[in-house]
């Protein structure tokens, strides 16, 4: 099992803005690191190659980028 520190967001999102869904909260922009930049730890239970996605959103407009990662131990 894949985890992530801090938690991530969810498969399932809600792109409604305050759409009063029962399954997603309104958006609302986090505070940026002093530094700015995100740091996530992750943790795969068997070796193997994995594709991350990482989503940048404002709320409005958003961006990824899909990010390879081969773990072999």
């Amino acid at each position: 099992m894949e985890t992530f520190k801090p938690d991530q967001m969810k498969t399932w999102t809600d792109t409604r803005a305050y759409g009063n869904s029962p399954w997603s909260p309104p958006f609302t922009i986090p505070v940026p690191p002093p530094d700015g930049k995100w740091v996530t730890d992750v943790t795969f239970g068997e070796p193997g190659t994995y594709v991350l996605r990482a989503v940048a959103s404002d709320g409005s407009l958003f961006t990824y980028e899909n990010v390879a990662v081969t773990v072999s131990r």
